[in-house]
């Protein structure tokens, strides 16, 4: 009899050989992981372990499950599958380590342990019988088994004689017993041992990896692009793109926003990649606007859309928009591209795409041991990470994405590219002491003058006192950007500007989906554009003239950078009035103290030479983290040592999952008004659809709504009794008239 890995008819040895054909690609692409688990034999190890993963398959039980109409067989194949390493004539760590990661490719031990209870008395005796049901197809498995020397020559390498063919289910060994019950007592005691570090995370990592893709169809893993200097061919290179094509390791690159950071940054990953273009490249930025960009750009430049892939919280919502909208899928019904979408994403949460745009987030996910944490630590080995905007996370979250830095660099052989337009000096030494980065990318003060771009001018009072003044730029036909510091502000502004000027929009984080990206198309042909913090980082806008609530001198420069963006080009100055004053919820979102000494500094400057920008940031900013900020900061430097280490592959623990969502301070509700067509196409599980009706608040006006009985819950979804409009948004600080609900 033929044994089936698959239910759509892959044989076992089909799937065995795919696993092996994408386990190949990974050892071509990481060749430092022996050295980095200290562990010559590692490769070795985990050809057993892809060659034996599915043998538990040939249970008769497990091939009937796989028939059209197959029962479940109510039973874990890994079980079986580890006991074939008795045949191994290697040292019992060798064994060992094999054995675990078969183990567990599917279910940790946690889950093996509760719900199969194999060291049980009936554990035990249920195991001798489904190990029985391997006997009727011993015939086929020694027959796989006998090829084994021919699959190491061609997968591995080199011809491994070292394996004895087991010819009886009596033979194998109960792995679980021997292996997986000392491991976790291990854990629960805390006396760890190799496999509870780096070594066991690659084990599970390249196993699941091997596994997966080969059931996805793939038999490799895709390699980056041979030279990136050739795609972009300036005619005319900038000082800091050829820098970056010359500098090796870690370095810092500081340079004006429209300077050609992201092509810079992009060059250093040529100038740090290996001969086979396998070092994996993450590019971190702080929002998904941002990320959703940077992959329609990448993909475009890259002329190759395998080969890039985003990480965020609704990636797979803008993967199926950006197939609904392509002329390609013209005709596909809901389904097809929901499952495309799937499908992309899919391969991009696994090791495939050498190139991956995603927040910090994602790579903390890791940290906090979220499933699957094994295969994404395994894909950051040797990783080259560029770091955008590094100073736009809050005290807490830069520490914790600094010891991931550091976990990554001294344990998986990462190097980090940090780029900023203003990077506060206080926040740079940090990372140089931490991370111990010795270079740096940017220009020279007689440089830096000729990206002068912005007149900057502080006036009197708040945004509605100069009213006149901006409907004065705007009656002569100029580009206006407007940014508030908080949504009712901003709605407030649009609400008053937008009669006279219909060709206006408002931008900001309280839009559903849906009118958020109807929002988004045409930014920059617009006569008026009011907006939050969402017009900071991310959008490409360029507008003539800029209004802005009083804010930090980073979070202003970022708005600056958003009028006049190639205007040093051409020697072209552009006005940017910063008000006095704000709205009386300022201080919730800033320092005041800082946005006090911004203002006092920015009274000083009429033309804002971009060599005087560093000076004033690191002015500000000149005694670092204070207060509770630099109490959070420290908390996480003293506690993250301790809770990483309880961080063990094989192994997942649901309670640090809690953890990681507590860092998100934001609810998904959606306005009461639109239940009904929510609800509809949740019925018709168009799950995508009715995202488009979600919008996020804070916990903190969470819990107001929700006080004031504005909130509804039905099932698994918030309903909030709030106003809103297509134009301007939730719009939380209007009444809403009371709903019986």
């Amino acid at each position: 009899m033929v044994i089936l890995a698959k239910p759509e008819g892959e044989t076992l040895l089909e799937h065995t050989k795919n696993s092996l054909q994408v386990f190949k690609s990974i050892k071509e692409a990481y060749p430092e992981v022996p050295t980095l688990c200290k562990n010559p034999d590692f490769w070795e190890e985990l050809f057993y372990a892809v060659c034996l993963h599915d043998f538990g398959k040939a249970a008769t039980g497990f091939q009937a499950a796989l028939k059209k109409d197959g029962k479940s067989w109510g039973y874990r194949h890994e079980l079986l599958s580890a006991g074939f390493v008795a045949g191994l004539k290697t040292k019992k760590e060798f064994k060992a380590a094999v054995a675990i990661a078969i183990l567990t490719h599917h279910k940790d031990i946690k889950i093996l342990r509760e719900k199969y209870r194999p060291n049980s008395k009936n554990g035990k005796k249920l195991y001798q019988k489904k190990l029985g049901e391997l006997e009727p197809n011993f015939l086929e498995l020694i027959e796989i088994q006998k090829k084994i020397p021919e699959l190491s020559q061609k997968y591995l390498g080199k011809k491994r004689d070292n394996y004895r063919i087991l010819k009886t289910s009596a033979e194998l060994e109960n792995a679980y017993e021997t292996v997986a019950l000392k491991y976790i007592n291990q854990f629960e005691d805390k006396e760890f041992g190799p496999l509870h570090g780096v070594y066991g995370i690659f084990l599970k990592g390249f196993l699941t990896a091997s596994d997966h893709l080969a059931s996805g169809g793939k038999k490799e893993i895709l390699n980056g692009i041979e030279n990136i200097e050739a795609i972009y061919s300036f005619p005319k290179m900038r000082k800091i793109q050829k820098a970056a094509l010359k500098t090796e390791g870690d370095v810092f690159l500081v340079a004006p926003t429209g300077s050609g950071k992201t092509e810079s940054g992009l060059f250093w990953t040529q100038a740090n990649q290996n001969k086979q273009k396998s070092r994996r490249v993450f590019y971190l930025l702080p929002y998904t606007a941002s990320i959703n960009a940077m992959y329609k750009r990448l993909q475009k430049d890259f002329k190759n859309p395998e080969l890039v892939g985003i990480q965020h919280g609704k990636a797979t919502y803008y993967l199926y928009k950006q197939l609904s909208e392509s002329e390609a899928n013209a005709g596909e019904d809901y389904a097809a591209l929901k499952e495309k979408a799937k499908n992309i994403k899919n391969l991009t949460d696994k090791i495939y795409r050498p190139y991956k745009i995603l927040t910090p987030h994602q790579i903390l996910k890791s940290v906090f041991g979220i499933k699957g944490f094994e295969q994404h630590f395994s894909e950051m080995a040797g990783g080259l990470f560029i770091v955008d905007e590094i100073h736009a996370y809050d005290a807490h979250l830069t520490a914790l994405i600094l010891e991931t830095f550091k976990v990554l660099k001294h344990q998986y052989g990462a190097n980090f590219l940090i780029m900023s337009a203003t990077l506060p000096s206080f926040l740079k030494e940090i990372f140089r002491q931490e991370l111990d980065i010795k270079n740096e990318i940017g220009y020279k003060d007689s440089e830096l003058k000729e990206f002068t771009r912005h007149k900057v001018k502080v006036l009197e009072k708040g945004v509605f006192e100069n009213l006149p003044k901006i409907q004065s730029d705007l009656e002569n036909k100029k580009k206006v950007l407007i940014v508030c510091n908080t949504v009712s502000q901003a709605q407030l502004v649009f609400k008053k500007l937008s009669k006279p000027f219909p060709n206006s929009q408002l931008l900001h984080g309280r839009f559903m989906l849906r009118d958020r990206e109807m929002i988004e198309r045409d930014l920059n042909n617009l006569n008026l554009l009011v907006g939050t913090q969402a017009v900071e980082v991310s959008l490409d806008l360029d507008y003539d003239v800029l209004y802005s609530e009083p804010a930090p001198i980073d979070a202003l420069i970022q708005r600056f950078g958003r009028v006049n963006r190639k205007g040093w080009e051409e020697k072209i100055l552009k006005p940017v009035y910063l008000f006095e004053e704000g709205s009386e919820k300022d201080s919730y979102i800033y320092n005041s103290e800082i946005v006090s000494k911004t203002l006092k500094l920015l009274r000083k400057e009429s033309l804002l030479k971009e060599n005087v920008i560093q000076k004033l940031v690191d002015e500000i900013y000149k005694d670092g983290y204070e207060g509770k900020d630099l109490e959070k900061f420290n908390q996480v430097k003293r506690l993250f040592p301790k809770y990483f280490k309880s961080n063990v592959p094989f192994i997942n623990q649901g309670e640090k999952e809690a953890d990681f969502y507590q860092l998100y301070d934001s609810v998904e509700i959606v306005p009461l008004e639109f239940k009904l067509e929510y609800l509809e196409e949740l019925e018709n599980k168009r799950y995508f659809e009715a995202m488009k009706y979600l919008v996020s608040i804070s916990l903190g006006q969470y819990f107001k709504l929700f006080k004031n009985s504005q909130i509804q819950k039905d099932k698994e979804t918030l309903f909030a009794n709030v106003k809103y409009s297509p134009k301007c948004g939730l719009c939380l600080d209007e009444e809403q008239k009371p709903s019986i609900w």
